[in-house]
């Protein structure tokens, strides 16, 4: 049998207010990367950018990732990453947006990069500029300790999942009191999800 690796993040830091760890990153500026209004309307996105500017850095936001990112949405978001220069990003939210933050990052540290390239797996080296922090909002996806991204080509309708070891974040930053404001519905479904993940890998 060949061998196999198995890598999950350096870092996870789990609990209640999980968040504060933010403010005592090391760096001059950091982006949050997220989806919708859910984060911003539970309070944890302004909680987030006061963490981090209370350990002293600047913070951009790029929110309205959409459900299934789409390449272009990766390419911008990496474009307007290149323009503030970010020692961190940090994915706050459901896989849609770690999802993208992943693919942000290949773009910010290597603008025009071939996206087909990424399907065949050859990904640059990435860290070159920055490090990446996965906050997930839902269960299920476990995007924020996992080196995948699924990433959608809208024009032709294919979704792409992406593999590369350097797309496992640094830190996994799990904070109970973000998914415990999941809607009844949304817990019942990721919960379901974890359940099916748990099934596939104990088969495996």
């Amino acid at each position: 049998m060949a061998y196999a690796t198995f890598r999950i993040p350096h870092t996870i830091i789990h609990g209640d207010d999980a968040l504060t760890h933010l403010s005592k990153l090391e760096g001059k500026r950091a982006t949050i990367v997220t989806g919708g209004n859910s984060m911003r309307k539970l309070g944890f996105l302004d909680e987030a950018k006061a963490q981090l500017e209370k350990g002293g850095m600047e913070v951009q936001i790029i929110d309205g990732v959409e459900p299934d990112p789409s390449i272009k949405t990766c390419i911008e978001g990496g474009a307007k990453m290149a323009e503030f220069q970010p020692d961190w990003i940090i994915a706050l939210g459901g896989g849609s947006p770690m999802d993208a933050a992943k693919i942000m990052w290949v773009y910010y540290e290597y603008p025009g990069y071939d996206f087909m390239e990424l399907v065949k797996f050859n990904f640059p080296k990435l860290r070159t500029k920055a490090r990446l922090i996965g906050i997930p909002s839902t269960s299920g996806t476990a995007s924020e300790i996992t080196a995948f991204s699924v990433i959608t080509d809208t024009d032709n309708s294919i979704k792409y999942p992406l593999v590369s070891p350097d797309l496992v974040p640094d830190i996994a930053l799990l904070d109970s009191r973000i998914p415990s404001k999941m809607p009844p519905l949304i817990t019942a479904q990721t919960g379901m999800d974890v359940m099916t993940h748990a099934v596939e890998a104990y088969v495996s």
